[in-house]
């Protein structure tokens, strides 16, 4: 796939914030984000309906209708003067957006698109359709529980404005390999639930020859059993290069926990692959969480079983 690297952002550019997902939950959290952002030297616009609050029949707020997060969006992704797009929060909510957004403007005019969970339906979408490398990674409204923390949110800020060289990633303890071995190719992926969801879509993710992100949170261990074995049967797994477990912390336990149930799901479904595996890495629902740009290529090092695994970033996600 061709791949399109959006512009750096630089100090004084206008950016666009939007949620195309769920309802933001914690105004105090949404106004920090945006503190965030213009410490950056960013011009942070919420857009019109990223504040609203949607109930439904299905449960989990939106935002607001169909309708109108996608106008949001699209507005986000057409106004040359908007640099880029961060999302507030994910939720629930994207996939009903996917068929009707045009992602045209983003090959004219590259910018980067920065969320996780349910975004990772947009970063997919979006990467199918423009080859555009987006950022999978802590949004903007995120609470004091899942916080990037300092680390983390100077590796997105980087990520966003350096175009020199690799941006090094912070360092991951608790990562360790389940499958040994050495492994190149471009990040793709996201939220488990997403990914598996996007089969048999014009937004499905490609794994071939890629390094395959997963992470998810609240999953009982018989339904993340279940993705993955949909995932084995279409041959998603297989055809990776190698697979990178995030968090994957149950509803019950804290972030950044490890459920008993939950690691041997992993390790049964996993570890037999006949590509690199390792688990144990800081993205998706976790406090620290790492931001990773999809699309861009990276190095993953297994040395052994149960030793400590690394990730490396082999290219800039953004250019000049």
């Amino acid at each position: 796939m061709q791949r399109t690297l959006p512009r750096a952002l630089c100090a004084g550019d206008e950016v666009a914030v939007v949620a195309p997902a769920g309802a933001v939950r914690d105004d105090d959290s949404l106004a920090n984000g945006l503190a965030r952002l213009r410490a950056w030297g960013l011009v942070p616009t919420v857009l019109p309906h990223a504040r609203g609050r949607l109930d439904w029949p299905a449960g989990s707020p939106l935002s607001a209708p169909d309708a109108e997060r996608l106008a949001d969006l699209q507005h986000a992704i057409d106004t040359p003067r908007y640099r880029a797009v961060f999302c507030a929060r994910g939720g629930y909510g994207i996939t009903r957006l996917l068929a009707g957004l045009d992602c045209k403007p983003l090959r004219r005019d590259p910018k980067p698109i920065v969320g996780y969970s349910d975004v990772t339906t947009l970063l997919a979408a979006v990467r199918a359709r423009t080859g555009l490398v987006s950022l999978h990674g802590p949004m903007v409204a995120t609470g004091a529980l899942m916080d990037a923390g300092a680390d983390g949110w100077e590796l997105q800020r980087r990520l966003l404005t350096d175009t020199v060289g690799p941006v090094p990633l912070p360092p991951a303890p608790r990562a360790r390999g389940l499958r040994a071995g050495i492994a190149e190719g471009p990040l793709v992926g996201g939220n488990l639930s997403l990914v598996q969801c996007l089969i048999g879509t014009p937004w499905q993710v490609d794994t071939r020859g890629a390094l395959l992100l997963l992470e998810d949170i609240g999953e009982a261990p018989y339904r993340i059993d279940r993705m993955l074995t949909h995932l084995l049967d279409t041959g998603a797994l297989q055809h990776a290069a190698g697979v990178l477990l995030g968090d994957f912390h149950a509803i019950d336990t804290p972030p950044a926990s490890e459920h008993a149930a939950t690691t041997a799901v992993l390790v049964e479904r996993l570890a037999a692959l006949p590509i690199p595996v390792a688990m144990g890495f800081p993205f998706g629902h976790c406090p620290g969480s790492w931001t990773l740009p999809i699309g861009a290529r990276a190095r993953l090092v297994a040395p052994a079983v149960g030793a400590p695994a690394s990730l490396e970033l082999l290219e800039p996600a953004v250019c000049a």
